[in-house]
């Protein structure tokens, strides 16, 4: 048996790691000048090999074995996602009141914030990043809190908590932009169900980084499809187009994002955490803008 640290095929490598993921041990895939090698934690090496013997014993008989499936979120894929989400009611509980002090208003944070199609066509493209942010109501930005927090944490069990958030605001801010020069002015809209959205659409390409089975990947992409059916197409106020277009957008980011991580394997703890707070500093940046510019 080879060993999580040795040089192995890169198809071994990523079905050890996928092993070691479902039973909660660290590890990382590295490429090598002769192979791949999965990386573990010296005070993990034990138990990771104890697994792995245990689970090429239980496949023996198979010609090739199947992968388990992925691991169900722990607390360190949900709560990063969650505080996300309780930063978007607190936003939105902050932008429901009036501050003279600091010349804030409800009805200004919408005029300078939503993503008004014909100010996003007059290059305030910024607008598609401060429109996830507002929110109509009380029950609008809650359920985006909890589905977000939801659709992002099983992204974070293959991607990392950073990189998940960083590609589903990024594919927020990719749907708004296309549904806007799309459907053209005077179309706006706000809310981060666009980015909700892009995050299904992130989640329906995880079957990419299965291959053993041409129509594995379609699995799913076709779940993710129903889901875009089941909740983005019904309702008085829904913007049918900003969930397509965010839906399309995480699919895209989806798939390079899978492609990247299965050539070079996960992002490092560094890399997630400037990820992660490029994920926050992306709307922020981006109201700094629309009250510099607006």
């Amino acid at each position: 048996m080879s060993t999580p640290d040795r040089d192995m095929p890169q198809e071994q490598a990523r079905l050890y790691s996928l092993v070691l993921q479902a039973r909660y041990i660290p590890c990382r895939m590295r490429r090598r000048k002769e192979g791949w090698s999965v990386q573990v934690r010296r005070m993990d090496r034990e138990r990771a090999l104890e697994e792995l013997g245990l689970w090429l014993a239980e496949n023996a008989r198979q010609r090739t074995p199947a992968p388990p499936p992925p691991p169900l979120p722990g607390t360190d894929q949900i709560l990063p996602p969650a505080l996300y989400g309780l930063a978007l009611v607190a936003a939105y509980a902050f932008g429901e009141r009036a501050h003279p002090a600091l010349h804030v208003y409800p009805r200004l944070l919408l005029e300078r914030g939503s993503a008004d199609a014909a100010a996003i066509w007059n290059g305030e493209w910024w607008r598609a990043a401060t429109a996830l942010t507002l929110h109509g109501d009380g029950p609008h930005v809650l359920g985006n809190a909890v589905v977000s927090t939801l659709f992002v944490s099983l992204v974070c069990v293959r991607l990392g908590c950073g990189p998940a958030l960083l590609l589903t605001v990024l594919g927020g801010v990719l749907g708004n932009l296309c549904n806007a020069l799309v459907m053209g002015p005077p179309h706006d809209s706000i809310g981060f169900s666009t980015a909700v959205f892009a995050a299904a659409g992130l989640l329906a390409t995880q079957g990419l980084a299965d291959r053993s089975r041409w129509w594995r990947p379609l699995v799913p992409l076709g779940a993710g499809f129903g889901l875009l059916a089941m909740l983005g197409a019904g309702g008085e106020n829904t913007d049918l187009g900003a969930h397509l277009f965010g839906f399309g957008a995480g699919l895209l980011l989806g798939a390079a994002a899978w492609e990247l991580t299965r050539r070079y394997g996960r992002p490092g703890k560094t890399m997630s955490w400037m990820a992660g707070v490029a994920s926050a500093a992306l709307p922020l940046g981006a109201w700094v803008m629309a009250w510099g510019f607006g």
